[in-house]
């Protein structure tokens, strides 16, 4: 049968003597096999997933990649011929000075023929979407397409086996289900794969699931066996996907509805089982929903006739933005959604006074970009914003530092300052006593996300300004920052913020902005799209399957469910099923865990 792709036998790793990352970690992935590799922000999943092509080598226990072993340096260009990594910043593998040469580089390098590489490098950029863009510089690209450019250096290398570490975190949804199609056809070939993600979803595709906890190989199994262990994943800060957490709630309260429903098809199916069983007559035709969002504050920001073009005048010359308009209120939420280079992240520069305006205005939290003597000092104490890439904005050596820059040169006491950075550093979920003397460098990708936030919210801005907050974040963190940024909300700040993430549109957002080419199509209320999601789908986004699911619902008679979380549509479904004649609130029907 020959030797495994990837072999880990009691593997031991830390980037100092006194914090260990991975702890004698044993495991074996088969030559062809795809699997998943899951874990809470820190347990060690990037740090084990650079183990297997050379990277890092092991302090103690041994690593073999085809049977080579990484701790000898001859096996290290082997071993990097066969497998390609996609890192989790693009930014540290992107190297030339165009997109097509970046993705001819290790081609070059190889001795490939010339014919040869151009045919790979036309072909691997046709696959990720960036063949339109193959003479722009890599850094005027946009974090979705930096994404799909290192994805098409790793295609294009075809090597046996690839690692993708969070690979889809920063593509809208049509570019994640490109990727996944193409990962899905790699393993059709023959290609071994790994992967580590925190979209519960995407594991559905792998044949077998690894899960950290805290350095530890703590469980392995199929996905349908690791996400039927519902309590165990969520001591781990991980959760099933969101079909599965409401077959399991409804399957625990009836046991005629199976908890082993992982799609929107399946659990579907179920449920018309259900009713077909007699339960029909029962079911309530009526609306459930959770208290509207919106908010009739002060206006906080104006755009109006927004473009921008970067290198205006030159061969390089690139529109960014079209025309953008915008408003959001204090204490409201408004997520900007659109393609990947639709022009978001220029948009959200705006906001604080990284870019200014070149035509059209924006007035943000009282301050007039468009004056020459806007006072942008003032404006970004009251405007934080939070990059796309965390790595951006953290330059200190150690995480207390970094977030205390900010207050210090606020000229605060340090009284106060040492109260503002404990308190932001418990909101993003990081313990004081056990990061604050941290070094940056030891983080990891998700542990740097929560630290650039906290660095934000420790001046207690107006508005907050969200370029992908939960991108690299694990679930329960991800959830707990929802919960944070919603109380904020609750208490007037205004967030604006960017995702390909619509889950977390359905749980914050009032408004939906939709960008499309740099300029703004359209707006929809969120709870109007909870009840028609064909409003987002005829733009192109995929529906997320808690919305399957309620229109599915609907469209069998229980009523016109809106939620915005998992439980609160499991505990709706089950009233209508349970012929709850009142038009409760999902809120107001106590029981099962968030």
């Amino acid at each position: 049968m020959g030797s495994p792709m990837f072999a880990l036998d009691h593997v031991s790793f830390g980037y100092t003597q006194a914090d260990p990352v991975l702890r004698d970690v044993s495991l074996q992935v088969e030559r062809g096999m795809y699997v998943a590799l899951l874990g809470a922000n820190g347990s060690g999943k990037s740090t084990l997933a650079r183990h297997l092509n050379g990277l890092l080598v092991p302090q103690a226990g041994q690593v073999r990649v085809d049977g080579l072993d990484t701790a000898r340096p001859e096996n290290i260009l082997p071993i990097r011929m066969r497998v390609g990594m996609v890192f989790q910043n693009p930014d540290n593998q992107i190297v030339a000075t165009t997109v097509e040469d970046d993705v001819a580089f290790g081609l070059e390098n190889l001795g490939v023929a010339p014919g040869e590489i151009q045919e790979r490098v036309t072909r691997a950029l046709e696959a990720t979407g960036l063949g339109d863009v193959r003479l722009r510089p890599p850094h005027l690209l946009s974090g979705g397409q930096k994404q799909r450019l290192a994805i098409a250096s790793t295609l294009a290398m075809a090597q046996e086996a690839v690692i993708l570490d969070e690979a889809t975190s920063s593509l809208d949804a049509t570019g994640r289900r490109e990727l996944l199609a193409l990962v899905r056809s790699l393993h059709s070939r023959g290609g071994t794969i790994l992967t580590v993600t925190h979209r519960m979803e995407e594991v559905l595709d792998a044949q077998h699931v690894f899960v950290l906890g805290q350095g530890r190989l703590v469980m392995q199994g199929t996905p349908r066996e690791i996400f039927a262990r519902v309590r165990e994943l969520r001591e781990l800060n991980l959760s099933a996907p969101d079909v599965a957490q409401i077959a399991g709630y409804l399957g625990a309260r009836r046991p005629s509805i199976s908890s082993d429903c992982f799609t929107a098809q399946e659990l579907l199916a179920e449920l018309r089982g259900e009713i077909a069983g007699g339960d029909e007559a029962a079911a309530a035709g009526g609306e459930r929903e959770v208290a509207a969002g919106g908010t009739g504050g002060a206006v906080m920001i104006e755009v109006a006739e927004l473009s921008h073009t970067y290198l205006q005048g030159t061969p390089l010359e690139h529109v960014g933005l079209r025309r953008a308009d915008l408003e959001v209120r204090a204490g409201e939420a408004v997520a900007i959604v659109g393609a990947t280079g639709s022009g978001k992240s220029t948009l959200m520069q705006h906001l604080n006074g990284l870019l200014r305006p070149q035509t059209g205005r924006v007035v943000s939290a009282g301050v007039d970009l468009t004056r020459r003597d806007a006072d942008v000092l003032a404006l970004r104490r009251r405007v934080g914003l939070l990059f796309q890439n965390p790595e951006d904005q953290l330059f200190e050596q150690l995480v207390g530092d970094d977030i205390a820059f900010g207050p210090f040169r606020a000229k605060w006491p340090i009284d106060k300052v040492r109260d503002h950075v404990r308190l932001a550093m418990k909101e993003v979920g990081l313990d004081f006593d056990a990061f604050k003397d941290r070094p940056i460098f030891a983080l990891s990708g998700g542990e740097k996300r929560k630290v650039a936030l906290a660095g934000v919210l420790a001046l207690r801005p107006q508005v907050l300004v969200l370029d992908e907050p939960t991108a690299g974040l694990d679930p329960k963190t991800a959830e707990d920052l929802l919960d944070v940024l919603g109380s904020l909300k609750a208490e007037g700040v205004s967030l604006v913020f960017v995702t390909h993430n619509l889950d977390e549109v359905l749980a914050l957002a009032d408004r939906i902005v939709i960008l499309d080419e740099g300029e703004t199509k359209e707006a929809f209320a969120t709870e109007d799209v909870i009840r028609r999601p064909e409003l987002l789908e005829r733009r192109g986004f995929t529906v997320p399957p808690l919305l399957q699911v309620l229109r599915g619902v609907r469209e069998m008679g229980l009523g016109t469910i809106v939620a915005r979380r998992p439980d609160e549509a499991a505990r709706a479904i089950l009233a209508a099923i349970e012929g709850r004649g009142e038009a409760a609130s999902p809120a107001a029907a106590q029981g099962g865990e968030r």
